[in-house]
Formats: C-alpha cells, structure tokens, sequence
C-alpha cells in the first residue's frame, strides 16, 4: 500500500526547507491531508506528481508506489474495451480512464495526468490530432506516451501523428500480444509480464 510522507520527508526529497513545503500545502500547490493531530501527510502519489511537474528527481523506491495512469480515448465502445481489457492483462494495478471523444479527453488530461495515452485519431468533437497537440503543449504532460490506435494508417495519417508528438502507433483491429508489447515499453520495467 501506498504511503504518505510528512513534510519533512518531503522537504528532504526536494531539497528544500520544511517551511517551503508547508507553504506549498496552504497556497495550494501541494495537496496533502491533515493527521488527528494536525501534521500535514502527502500522498506518495501526489508527491510523485509534484516532483515530476517541476523536474524534481524521484527516488526510485518513491517511484515505485504509484501505479501507472493510463487514459482511453476513443470513440467506438468496443474499442475502449478491448483496450482496457487488454490493459488489466498487462497489468492488473494499472489505473485506467476512458472518454469517448478528443473533448473529453482533454478535460480529463487535466486532472488525470496519465503516464499512457492510448489515442484514436478519427474523432467526433476533436481529433486524435487536437488531443496530441494538448499533450504536448502542456508542461505538466510532457512525460506522457502517446500510443495512437487508427483505422485510417495511411502514410499521411501516420506521418501526421508522429510529427504532431505520437509515440508509436498500431492500425485497427490491432494484434493484442503486439498492443501489449508497445504498452510495455512506454510505461517501461516495472509493468508485468503480458499474459499471453
């Protein structure tokens, strides 16, 4: 399970006084809850996005507790769900979203700040392509892996994409075992091995 650091571990992560973090915590920046007694407690989670979104090195025993966020954006149901399905094979602690278009999506960017983007890119509302250009002009997302899933792989569609900042791609219907493959290595070593 998860822990929560105090302000001084924190502090001591950061290299910063007690007091800065302390002030973090009452100016906003920081979300931490309060203890019966007072003390301030930050979520290993909450610390590990902080440190992330202002280039503050994680250890890597910190980095261990949080599990992977991955979002689902598509507009075919049964997309999504072979997606998430496929997901919990790869790894059952994964944290997983879905949006059913480019417009919630980028809402759900803003608060979700997943490590994985699986993206399609033909979408009502706003394009997989829309999505993409969010992520990237976004300094709070520029750790995250976008992995586009289309049924339209044309040269241009593709080339698109990736000069727009998409990681990698796979055309639809994609192969499960290869999915699992390129997941496994955007989200890196800590993932399980693929249950094939």
């Amino acid at each position: 399970m998860a822990r929560a650091l105090t302000t001084g571990e924190f502090a001591r992560l950061c290299s910063v006084r007690t007091e800065t973090v302390s002030r973090w915590i009452h100016n906003g920046s920081l979300r931490a809850h309060s203890t019966p007694g007072g003390r301030f407690r930050i979520p290993s989670d909450v610390a590990i996005d902080f440190m992330r979104q202002h280039d503050i090195p994680i250890p890597p025993d910190l980095e261990g507790e949080r599990a992977h966020r991955v979002l689902v954006v598509d507009d075919e149901k049964t997309i999504r769900e072979v997606v998430v399905q496929a997901l919990k094979r790869i790894d059952e602690d994964l944290q997983i979203e879905e949006a059913e278009d480019g417009v919630e999506g980028c809402i759900k960017l803003g608060s979700f700040y997943p490590d994985l983007l699986v993206l399609d890119l033909m979408m009502p509302k706003a394009d997989g392509y829309a999505v993409i250009e969010q992520v990237r002009s976004d300094a709070n997302l520029k750790g995250t892996k976008i992995l586009v899933l289309t049924g339209y792989p044309s040269p241009e569609n593709i080339d698109r994409a990736l000069q727009s900042g998409a990681d990698d791609w796979l055309a639809k219907p994609f192969n499960i075992p290869e999915f699992g493959d390129k997941v496994r290595q955007m989200l890196g070593k800590r993932i399980k091995t693929f249950n094939k």
